[in-house]
């Protein structure tokens, strides 16, 4: 019964498309059907509706829509924005079969981004996330495809990246290495004659170090781009109403969207999809405080300058291409050239302005061009090209594109309203983007499972402060400014700073903090030398030099051994916190968690909660205060995302849970290192000790006069550590006498950056960073903190992995050969090769300061820290993954032979499966947490 009146609505929904209503459906089935059709009048008529409903008819229907303001249709899903992003997604939800309606306020391709785009499509070689990567090379095939039916203009040109600087040499081979990913075959030139004989006369080679060629970038005409994917999504099914546009979106009292007004009638679906660009997050939504959903996304102006052919733009003849896009990277410029006509930008943080927010919610204006911005940026055109000031001043074009504070593009559904989805944000590069971001969002409206990890693009990510206008038009610039370099997980905004903060922000800046911002607070990343004069340098911007040991190498080591040998203190604030309460509070978690959280009171479990597949949705610790009350630690980045999930299954499991983000409420010291219990035996009078308090613990500690600090014994560092969640009135007379009374023990301030180089070094993945909801904790060694024995989300997925085997396992890789001081150093993303052939990717990299003064011989590790044997391996130390088309096995894993790809070079890697033995500086010798294990009989 279901699937007849599935049937039903496609054909009243088809029916609605093609004037049937008026009486006319001949119009429809007789000039476009009979010629395709040789069987019987009727009987072909009703096949061709039949599968045209079905979305599998690829005849030519020429609907065109009309409807009145009142009348009313019904459609599975309706999007907004007729630019390419929404004409994409439109599209492959037709595909798989959904009712789609797709608004236009203007008409499709016209209006918008796309309609002024300047039609250079990327290549994935270009990104570092693997989430770009694959939605660049499926735009890339879908842009080819459709121009085969279609007679838009297409041209696969390439494109020739530029520089003149060493960073710039270390970007480019790092790009080139991510070529074999997709086998771009791309090609690196470093000799001027080399350059001279691919280059165009008119373009100089005049200091250029060296310059890539990316064959796969195309040029292309947007509009008509977006118009035949219009078309072939109208073929699918989807109902196309141009000048249509949204006036509200209602929802029901359980915040469900139930239906779209617009100007041309009212659609009943349970689905809204906001692709509209620039006015995305306008939509009115009354039932919302705001009166319309909150997106951290705002518009910035992008000006380049159209002019006509170069008068000479001679190429040489063997070049399998015409012509080229070229863009310098350390300019920040690009010229491309056809046989039309010339383009060319410039990207700077001067060339963008952000746009002033109006009176009127939407209602953007967007400035005329200013040549006298546009100059810098000509200048430099006319050094590398000086033909172009022979050309005619040409257009000067404005337009505005929407972008995000991290230049990544906002995807999924938003936390305010259940279906209501957005895609906006891309930062420059929609059009690069947007074949696969429709299919993306396409399926996770149908609930599929992704081909590829979007957490980095989740609209999830943000919080409401990155929404703030004013946050927004501050950063916005800076981020558009990055529109060809890539950021790698060390890289700092300078701008929209200084936001959060922990009570005792003044005195860390006092002794020398240099900060870091994560979900806008602001953390100590290292600390230079105490009572600095110039406290601008308080905060980190840009990115550490790719190549060479960074600037804050030897201050991290100081801070690195002090956690290690004595103790260390650093300032954990960012981390989000939750107070979790309720009669049902240990049926809900038991069933959210997979390991077992129904411990004594007083208790602390590190925890994943994994979705339906198995993947972590959230890697946390759990402490149990009382029989119903917990206390969760999650990653910064999840402040949001955890809130949601614990929502979302509430309602489904019809729990009555206190939920309580007390993020704010608390300041959090980590006292790490070998002295730490003595310390905080010092601090509080009691005994800290193991019987007393022993590991993965949490007790209510006093010290001095204050009281109410929760302390917990658990390591995100693999050494000795205590946390301790400081109520913000106290924290002061906390961290003086904490400092007073660590001086004995020879206390250290440390930073986030010894952190990180302490838990890469002991094999601790850590969430966004390495693990994922693509990721399972068989894949990353935490198989042994899964209870089984219980049931919980996710379980099922478990089970049948464990029975089949894995085909990516996370490992921890040493790079051997690696010269400190002149070879690139790892950042990331890096292609791991087994017998030459890539099969991984690393995730995070630090520095081994410890194995820096080791051997690894047979996975045994030999002790050279106070040998006067002289040191001859020093390693980087990164997180990764290896993949199998079939079932990894130990022995496949181990006998293989490794090279690591660092921006071209290749290196020698060793393996390790799970955490490393190191040496600790302890008295007690005490048995140290392995985050990284043996799961039994899986990896």
């Amino acid at each position: 019964m279901t699937g007849e009146i599935r049937f039903l609505k496609r054909l009243y929904f088809l029916l609605e498309c093609s004037s049937v209503r008026q009486g006319r459906i001949g119009s429809l089935l007789r000039q476009d059907c009979y010629p395709f059709c040789m069987g019987g009048m009727a009987t072909c008529r009703l096949n061709c509706l039949i599968k045209h409903t079905s979305g599998y008819c690829q005849q030519k229907h020429n609907v065109h829509v009309r409807h009145g303001k009142n009348k009313t249709h019904v459609a599975d899903v309706v999007v907004a924005g007729g630019g390419i992003v929404g004409t994409s997604i439109a599209y492959h939800l037709a595909r798989r079969g959904k009712l789609v309606a797709l608004l236009e306020r203007n008409r499709v391709g016209l209006s918008g981004a796309t309609s002024l785009s300047a039609g250079l499509v990327t290549a994935p070689m270009h990104w570092q996330d693997p989430s770009k990567q694959y939605m660049a090379k499926y735009s890339l095939d879908l842009y080819a495809d459709l121009c085969q039916t279609s007679n838009f203009r297409y041209n696969r040109c390439g494109r020739m990246y530029l520089t003149n600087t060493p960073e710039g040499e270390v970007s480019l081979r790092r790009m080139f290495s991510r070529s074999t990913i997709y086998e771009e075959e791309a090609q690196l030139y470093n000799s001027p004659e080399e350059m001279r004989r691919w280059f165009p006369k008119s373009v100089s080679t005049d200091g250029i170090s060296l310059a890539l060629f990316s064959p796969n970038d195309v040029a292309l005409d947007p509009v008509g781009l977006c118009q035949a994917l219009g078309k072939r999504g109208r073929d699918n099914g989807v109902q196309i109403l141009e000048h249509c546009f949204v006036e509200e979106i209602t929802v029901d009292k359980k915040q469900n969207v139930v239906g779209v007004h617009t100007n041309q009638g009212q659609f009943e679906t349970g689905c809204y999809v906001d692709a509209t660009g620039i006015w995305c997050g306008t939509s009115r939504v009354h039932k919302l405080p705001a009166r319309h959903v909150i997106v951290a996304a705002h518009p910035a102006t992008y000006t380049y300058l159209s002019t006509k052919r170069l008068p000479d733009k001679n190429i040489k003849n063997n070049i399998p291409s015409t012509v080229f896009i070229f863009t310098h990277v350390d300019e920040k410029t690009y010229l491309f050239m056809d046989e039309s006509r010339t383009l060319c930008a410039g990207f700077t943080q001067n060339d963008f302005r952000s746009l002033s927010r109006p009176r009127v919610l939407g209602q953007w204006t967007v400035p005329p061009p200013d040549w006298d911005k546009f100059y810098p940026t000509l200048n430099h055109l006319l050094h590398r090209c000086n033909i172009l000031g022979e050309t005619e001043c040409g257009e000067l074009i404005c337009s505005a594109e929407s972008y995000t504070v991290d230049k990544e593009a906002v995807i999924g559904e938003t936390a305010q309203i259940q279906g209501y989805y957005v895609a906006t944000g891309f930062s420059g590069q929609g059009l690069a983007l947007a074949g696969g971001a429709g299919n993306l969002v396409a399926g996770l409206i149908c609930g599929e499972t992704l081909p590829v990890d979007i957490t980095r693009l989740e609209v999830t990510r943000f919080i409401d402060l990155h929404a703030s206008p004013q946050y927004l038009i501050e950063r916005v610039p800076e981020v558009a400014a990055r529109l060809f370099t890539n950021s790698y997980e060390y890289h700092q905004y300078q701008t929209a700073r200084n936001l959060r903060t922990s009570p005792i922000y003044h005195q860390l800046k006092k002794a020398g903090a240099v900060f870091g911002e994560v979900m806008g607070y602001e953390r100590p990343l290292w600390y230079a030398e105490e009572n600095a004069e110039d406290t601008s340098l308080s905060f980190y911007s840009g990115q550490f030099s790719l190549v060479g040991r960074p600037e804050w190498f030897g201050l991290v080591a100081r801070e690195y051994n002090a956690c290690r040998e004595r103790v260390g203190l650093i300032d954990l604030s960012s981390f989000v916190k939750f107070n979790i309460e309720g009669p049902n509070s240990v049926e809900f978690l038991q069933y959210l968690c997979s390991g077992n959280i129904d411990v004594p009171v007083g208790s602390v479990v590190y925890t994943g909660m994994q979705n339906e597949q198995g993947g972590f949705v959230s890697d946390c610790a759990i402490s149990r205060l009382e029989e119903d009350k917990f206390f969760a630690i999650v990653p910064p980045i999840q402040q949001l995302r955890f809130h949601i999930w614990l929502k979302k299954w509430m309602k489904k499991l019809g729990h009555k849970i206190l939920i309580e983000d007390v993020t704010g409420h608390y300041t959090v010291l980590d006292v790490v290192g070998p002295s730490s219990r003595a310390l905080m035996e010092k601090l509080t009078g009691e005994s800290m000790s193991r019987c007393d308090f022993p590991s993965f613990s949490i007790r209510e500690i006093s010290i001095g006069m204050a009281t109410g600090i929760r302390a917990l014994s658990l390591t995100h560092s693999g050494e000795l550590e205590w946390e301790m969640y400081i109520p913000n009135e106290v924290v002061q007379n906390v961290y003086e006498r904490l400092m007073e009374r660590g001086k004995e023990y020879g206390i250290m301030r440390a930073g986030y950056y010894a952190l990180r180089q302490l838990r890469i070094e002991k094999f601790f993945v850590c969430w966004g960073e390495d693990i994922s909801t693509h990721v399972t904790p068989l894949e990353c060694g935490r198989t042994y903190r899964v209870d089984f024995n219980k049931d919980f989300i996710g379980k099922d997925a478990l089970l049948e992995q464990k029975r089949s085997g894995i085909r990516k396992r996370f490992v921890q890789l040493l790079v051997g050969n690696h010269d400190l001081d002149h070879d690139p150093w790892p950042q990331g993303g890096e292609l791991i090769y087994r017998f030459g052939e890539p099969v991984g990717r690393t995730t995070s990299a630090a520095y081994g300061y410890t194995l820096n003064c080791q051997v690894i011989f047979f996975g045994t590790i030999i002790n050279y820290m106070h040998s006067s044997t002289p040191v001859f391996q020093r390693y980087s130390v990164c997180i990764g993954y290896i993949e199998s088309k079939q079932k990894l096995t130990v022995e496949y894993i181990k006998n293989g032979s490794y090279q690591l790809d660092i921006a071209g070079k290749f290196f020698p890697v060793q393996i390790n499966l799970f955490t490393p033995s190191l040496p600790m500086t302890s008295s007690e010798q005490p048995d140290h947490y392995r985050p990284t294990q043996d799961g039994g009989n899986c990896l």
